[in-house]
């Protein structure tokens, strides 16, 4: 069976205010969102318990300072001495350096020189006596204090080589900031004091020396190329060229240019003057032949004295005298016409060839531009040679700009070169005339201090726990839900479209909304069609009892009444109403129906004598009465829920021609209407879709924008 829709609109208006939700198939942040406020209370209960600890465990955490000092270790003064000037530095540490370097961080961790540490600064200001300090030295193995205090500090001491360098970083940590820069620094400074050693460096006066001698001979090479460039008038020699080139080129092409446009125009001039002279000096205008003369009015005189003689006869006798004159006028007249055509003339004029001035006008314009050319000519002459001029200029001084740039190029190698030289030289003897010794303090502990709070990251642990928290319970929450808060997850689950929503809280403050939601769905389904045929009988069905299914179910049937002028039935089977006496109850199709204050509107008027309702009914039969219900009535619309005790419902829904389940948001559980679904199938119904009830918009307005 298959099922088509012609639909007026759209299942349901999209809502134009902000929290308005699309349909969707796929779980989204906004259903998300929706499940979490859903679930608020639960949520916030899971994530209070990781908040409180991490807020707890910040709490109670101290902060710790971490005091580093950089030493670098020159490993081998011969080594690292052994310069000339044409060196650049020290020579690369080899295997036995690097192991050199790893001795230098065992004599900064043995105990000679922790201990004298301890003692300068003292172990009672190193390590306060804290609460459980005496229980800890009882239980201590180690009866030596010194030996203790020794221990403790290579516990919150730190030595290590950088990436394998001969750079040592040492390390102290401690509750209070200047007793871990004051451990830190002694501690360097007990260590430097065995290292003593004195380091110079004479080559960087020998390398300024050739530096100033380059930077001389640089300067003059750079005013020669000056020189050069201002005497030919060279800005940039590569494009100059190129423009003298392109110069050139051009002057020739437009030389090329005028030579061809003279020679057409000579053409011209010759063509023009042999065609001039074989065209004749007169040429003829016009020739004309008439026999009307000037002022010639005899037809018209004709006329007007037929008119005057018209008018007269009106007034005297036909053989009047007036009457005779005006008949004489129009005899002469007559017989003047007659002879006219002995009267005939002819009219010649010859005028001077028009052509002869058109060709002396294009002769004399081919003539001047003839001139203009000769002149154009010249001119380009002229500044061909000077183009040419300017291309061997730029020839000769090429030879001489590649010499002095090449000899620039070698010197400015040779100055880059040296003043490197020089200038590493001139570092390593700053360095030798401060240092004492081959173990070179290149960061205080003072400098380079960072402190290590636990408080941030105890926070953020409970906050992104409490996140964790609160996202699993809801989930879990949302996943032993058992009732539908949207409608995308009432089509997921029931595999069916939805039709409309009545009743939505949002827009509880119209009145007219649930009218417009109802208007809304009766056009739809008046508009569905099932195997090409059109709705006409429709049921309503819902899990279970809903005290808006009977308005619901009736709201359609009025609107239908209303909107289409249809002959409607409505037979509410979810309440169990006692009969009505109604004198106007009849029977149809197997029902005692009754009419409505509605015009065209009928209702059933009890069960007692509906034959219709009878389950013992046999199918057949019951289809009979379907169609001399469908005769009686151009449309029909059932109510009933899947816990009528008679279950009418489910005979119900394989007569009529399409079924809509009602949910109501909430409050139906989800298992009863996967199986009311999959009951109205089993039972040869034909689902249509389902009408969500009473739906809340959970979320505020701004985060629906956002979203």
């Amino acid at each position: 069976m298959s099922m088509t829709s012609t639909l007026a609109g759209q299942t349901e208006e999209f809502r134009s205010r902000p929290g308005a939700e699309g349909r969707h198939s796929t779980f989204t942040l906004r259903d998300f969102l929706i499940a979490a406020f859903f679930h608020v209370r639960i949520v916030l209960l899971a994530a209070l318990v990781p908040i409180g600890l991490g807020v707890a465990a910040a709490t109670l955490s101290k902060t710790e300072y971490t005091a580093s000092s950089l030493v670098m270790v020159i490993v081998s003064r011969e080594v690292s001495n052994d310069q000339n000037v044409t060196g650049n530095g020290p020579s690369v540490l080899s295997i036995e350096g690097l192991k050199q370097v790893e001795s230098e961080v065992q004599i900064i961790e043995s105990a000679d020189v922790i201990r004298s540490v301890i003692e300068g600064i003292g172990p009672d200001r190193l390590f306060k006596p804290g609460l459980f300090s005496g229980l800890r030295d009882m239980l201590s193995s180690n009866g030596s204090v010194m030996d203790r205090s020794i221990e403790r500090f290579r516990r919150n001491l730190r030595v290590e080589v950088l990436d394998d360098s001969n750079v040592v970083q040492v390390s102290y940590t401690s509750p209070d900031r200047d007793l871990a820069i004051e451990a830190a620094n002694k501690l360097v400074e007990v260590y430097m004091a065995r290292r003593r050693a004195i380091m110079q460096n004479p080559t960087a006066r020998i390398l300024m020396n050739e530096v100033d001698r380059f930077k001389r001979q640089l300067a003059d090479t750079d005013k020669s190329i000056e020189a050069l460039k201002a005497r030919v008038g060279i800005i940039d020699f590569d494009q100059d060229a190129v423009l003298a080139a392109n110069q050139v080129d051009a002057v020739v092409q437009r030389r090329r240019q005028v030579a061809e446009r003279k020679v057409a125009v000579a053409g011209q001039i010759a063509e023009a003057e042999r065609q001039l002279k074989a065209l004749p000096s007169t040429v003829l205008d016009f020739n004309q032949k008439s026999d009307a003369l000037g002022n010639d009015d005899d037809n018209n005189a004709l006329s007007r004295l037929l008119i005057e003689r018209d008018k007269l006869a009106t007034q005297y006798a036909p053989n009047g005298s007036m009457m005779r004159e005006i008949n004489r006028q129009i005899d002469t007249i007559r017989e003047q016409i007659a002879t006219r055509k002995d009267r005939s003339y002819e009219t010649s004029r010859d005028v001077r060839n028009p052509a002869i001035g058109y060709v002396n006008n294009m002769v004399l314009s081919l003539r001047i531009e003839q001139d203009a050319l000769t002149q154009q000519e010249k001119e380009l002459a002229q500044q061909q040679a000077d183009a040419e001029k300017r291309l061997a200029t730029l020839r000769t001084a090429e030879t001489d700009l590649v010499e002095l740039n090449r000899r620039r190029d070698t010197l400015n190698d040779g100055y880059r070169e040296y003043l490197r030289r020089a200038t590493a030289a001139q570092i390593e003897e700053a360095a030798a005339a401060e240092r004492e010794s081959n173990v070179r303090l290149i960061q205080d502990a003072g400098a380079a201090v960072t402190n290590r709070s636990m408080r941030l990251p105890f926070l953020a642990a409970g906050l992104l726990g409490g996140v964790l928290f609160g996202a699993a319970a809801g989930a879990v929450a949302s996943a032993l839900r058992s009732s539908f808060i949207m409608p995308a997850e009432a089509e997921r689950a029931l595999a069916l479209p939805l039709l409309g929503e009545v009743g939505n809280q949002s827009r509880a403050d119209d009145p007219e909304a649930t009218q417009r939601d109802i208007a809304v769905l009766a056009s739809l389904l008046l508009d569905t069609q099932v195997d090409e045929h059109a709705v006409r009988a429709i049921q309503f069905v819902a899990p279970g009892p809903d005290e808006a299914l009977s308005p619901l179910a009736a709201g359609i049937a009025t609107e239908i009444t209303v909107q289409r002028g249809l002959r409607t039935l409505l037979v509410d089977l979810s309440t169990e109403e006692p009969p009505v006496a109604d004198p106007a109850a009849r029977e149809k199709g197997g029902l005692m129906v009754m009419p409505t204050p509605t015009p065209l509107l009928w209702a059933l008027a009890g069960r007692e004598g509906s034959a219709l309702l009878d389950v013992r009914l046999p199918a057949n039969e019951a289809r009979r009465l379907m169609d001399e219900l469908g005769r009686e009535f151009e449309a029909m619309v059932f109510c009933s829920t899947a816990q009528d005790p008679a279950g009418l419902g489910s005979r119900i829904a394989a007569l009529v021609d399409g079924n809509v389940v009602v949910l109501r948001a909430e409050k139906t559980r989800k298992a009863q209407a996967v199986a009311l679904g999959s009951a109205i199938m089993e039972n040869g119904g034909v689902p249509l879709g389902f009408v969500f009830l009473g739906r809340r918009y959970l979320l505020p307005d701004w985060i629906y924008r956002l979203t």
